[in-house]
């Protein structure tokens, strides 16, 4: 079995400001907190470590990534504060980066040097229409 230490997610290893904003009916909220990612178990999974304000509310979560059968592909089991887990496939090729899950979707970009995510969460509607869920954006803290 290969590890993922030698795949595409080596990429997110590190300690990252994350901001945002976040799509809702009462109208824009601010998403601001700290993500982080460190290898474990001998380099086998990454632990992914989220600790947000998502308006006035603390949202914390923690995920395993594991290689998923080719270096661009992982599996994340997460788990949140709110009680919910679940698994999404994801994906980083060149500088895409992308997560699917049930009802979520992810697309953003990592720059070159890896100090930088942009993107977007998507949520899936009842008429199975993806709309615009949060503008995310992930800063490498320097170390």
């Amino acid at each position: 079995m290969k590890r993922i230490e030698e795949s595409n997610f080596k990429r997110l290893i590190g300690v990252w400001d994350t901001t945002g904003d976040i799509k809702s009916g009462e109208g824009n909220l601010k998403l601001m907190g700290i993500d982080s990612y460190e290898f474990i178990l001998d380099g086998n999974y990454i632990l992914h470590k989220a600790d947000v304000h998502m308006g006035n509310e603390r949202n914390e979560t923690l995920e395993i990534i594991q290689w998923d059968s080719s270096p661009d592909n992982a599996k994340m089991q997460y788990f949140n504060s709110k009680g919910e887990d679940g698994i999404m496939i994801s994906s980083i090729v060149n500088n895409e980066f992308k997560i699917e899950g049930n009802g979520l979707m992810f697309n953003g970009v990592i720059n070159d040097g890896n100090t930088r995510i942009t993107g977007k969460w998507y949520i899936q509607t009842e008429n199975d229409k993806w709309t615009d869920f949060i503008d995310l954006t992930l800063e490498k803290q320097k170390i």
